[in-house]
């Protein structure tokens, strides 16, 4: 019976195709990339000058797992990071000109557990 397929054919072998590694690029160095305000050390250094969390939390209008969540990356609304802002001013006697800052690149980068 000609249409039928042998019980032990050989197997069709497909094509093997040459798999190239993934190169990640570099961002270009000449033009650093966004800003963005770096709230995990905005909070803990005003967590060093004396508050607790939940201090902290109430002193600025937010629940304490709120605040707990934008340390670990979450941004906050403009209001209340505004607030943040105005205490972290206040608690450091410095200008809003010397936030700490980060790209966002280098954020995930810095906060990423290893």
């Amino acid at each position: 019976m000609p249409d039928q397929l042998t019980l032990f054919a050989e197997p069709v072998r497909a094509a093997v195709m040459a798999v190239r590694p993934v190169v990640l690029c570099e961002p270009p160095t000449s033009r650093p990339g966004p800003k963005r305000i770096d709230w995990f050390r905005v909070i803990t250094i005003v967590l060093r000058s004396g508050y607790s969390i939940q201090a902290l939390a109430d002193e600025i209008g937010v629940a304490r797992t709120t605040l707990i969540g934008w340390r670990q990356g979450a941004e906050p609304r403009y209001s209340e990071g505004e607030r943040l802002v105005l205490l972290w001013c206040q608690k450091t006697g410095q200008g809003r000109e010397s936030m700490p800052m980060c790209s966002t690149s280098d954020w995930w980068a810095y906060h990423a557990k290893p």
